[in-house]
């Protein structure tokens, strides 16, 4: 299970963060024995036991994103109207609809001032998208079908996993306005509209990453490569982070050792 998730009502609204070890600490005692005030430790821990939680992929602002630090501040007010905590609110009441009351998103779910917490959250951020019961995919660029192939949520390095971990993964526009027509079908499937926009914006085969084939695992080391190679990150080290659950490999980070020799270091684990 992530770290932390984020909390919200059937409206999406009253947005709260819940850390892991709030939920362990209630399972690992008898159930029977948690009080009334428990309650909604009780539910957290059934949805969070079936991994009910929606997940969020995007590009991230220039600023004004709500990060760990800015929600634990509580010497500064949170600025409800910044453009970061809207994608927040709008990803929620989005996943509420669904009738989701747990999420995640990068921005507000990990500290990353936690040298640890960072650690295990890349190693593990391809399984939190793989075990989601939907992927929302933020196309901050694109406001219809047409343009979709010009966001650069396609040119960056983290995407590339958050494409192809989740099974059930919904496209939506700049306005959060859904790109396909049926709510209930992946954007994945062969028999979605999307599929070959998604697989020329991606530059991906269809049979690579669509439902049900998906055989991106079974592509030669040489193919997952050219995958990336054309994609930008902001941190150097993150070209060879952010391609560990695609080799299905784990490796300690350490930002400070170089783009190089996180790549040598990455060659190594998937040789």
């Amino acid at each position: 299970m992530p770290i932390r998730l984020i909390q919200f009502d059937q409206n999406g609204k009253g947005i709260t963060l819940i850390e892991r070890s709030e939920v362990v600490k209630c399972i690992s005692s008898e159930i029977s024995n948690c009080n009334v005030a428990d309650l909604k430790i009780r539910s957290l821990h059934k949805q969070w036991q079936s991994e009910n939680y929606a997940i969020l992929s995007h590009t991230w602002l220039q600023s004004g994103e709500v990060t760990y630090s800015n929600w634990r501040n509580h010497t500064t007010p949170l600025d409800t109207q910044s453009p970061g905590y809207d994608k927040l609110a709008k990803f929620c009441q989005l996943s509420a609809k669904r009738g989701f009351r747990l999420g995640w998103m990068d921005t507000v779910c990990i500290n990353k001032e936690s040298s640890a917490e960072l650690d295990e959250s890349i190693r593990s951020m391809f399984k939190w998208y793989k075990k989601a019961k939907i992927c929302i995919v933020y196309l901050a660029e694109t406001t219809s079908l047409n343009d979709i192939n010009k966001d650069k949520w396609f040119t960056r390095g983290w995407t590339l996993q958050e494409l192809l971990a989740p099974y059930f993964i919904k496209f939506f526009s700049k306005t959060w306005t859904e790109l396909s027509d049926n709510p209930d079908e992946t954007d994945k499937s062969s028999d979605s509209p999307l599929l070959d926009r998604i697989s020329g914006a991606a530059g991906l085969y269809k049979n690579e990453f669509g439902v049900p084939s998906r055989h991106f695992h079974n592509a030669p080391i040489w193919r997952k490569m050219q995958w990336a190679a054309n994609r930008n990150v902001t941190r150097g080290e993150d070209a060879a982070y952010s391609l560990m659950g695609i080799f299905n490999i784990s490796m300690p980070t350490g930002y400070g050792e170089g783009a190089e020799h996180a790549f040598l270091r990455l060659v190594k684990e998937i040789l």
